[in-house]
């Protein structure tokens, strides 16, 4: 099937769910525009259930991908702002700030800022090290921290 028609078929599909319909009743209709145009015709006539499960299949997969980046995305703020609120709470720790000043200021929880100043004094300054020591661990209680 040569690229142009299966960006044409791709295209209708496209079109048909930005008018409001499903992906799989678009799948079906971009399938029977294919037949009535001619556009690989031949072999969705010849092999139609098997092409409607390959075509279906391969929308799955677009959808997997597109959910497992938005994951990823997600995952990586999370992260860098665990990391910034560590970085933050180690430069007041050196400015010689409480633990009861530093969440005030932050706007984040006592128990959240307790748990890092305590893994700076495990850990020493280096950052990754507190990050690693509380594993993710951040940001679980009820209250939302400033920077989120």
């Amino acid at each position: 099937m040569p690229l142009y028609e299966y960006s044409w078929f791709i295209e209708r599909v496209r079109h048909y769910m930005e008018d409001g319909m499903n992906r799989d009743a678009s799948v079906t209709l971009a399938i029977k525009d294919c037949i009535r145009e001619g556009i690989f015709a031949e072999f969705v006539t010849k092999d139609g259930p098997e092409v409607e499960n390959m075509l279906f299949t391969q929308f799955n997969m677009d959808d997997a991908l597109a959910v497992r980046y938005e994951e990823g995305l997600e995952d990586g703020l999370t992260q860098g702002k665990q990391e910034l609120l560590i970085h933050l709470v180690g430069s007041k720790l050196q400015r010689g700030e409480s633990p009861e000043k530093i969440a005030a200021d932050l706007l984040a929880e006592k128990e959240e800022i307790a748990r890092i100043c305590e893994a700076y004094l495990s850990c020493g300054p280096e950052e990754s090290a507190v990050y690693e020591k509380l594993a993710g661990g951040l940001g679980t209680g009820k209250g939302k921290r400033a920077i989120e």
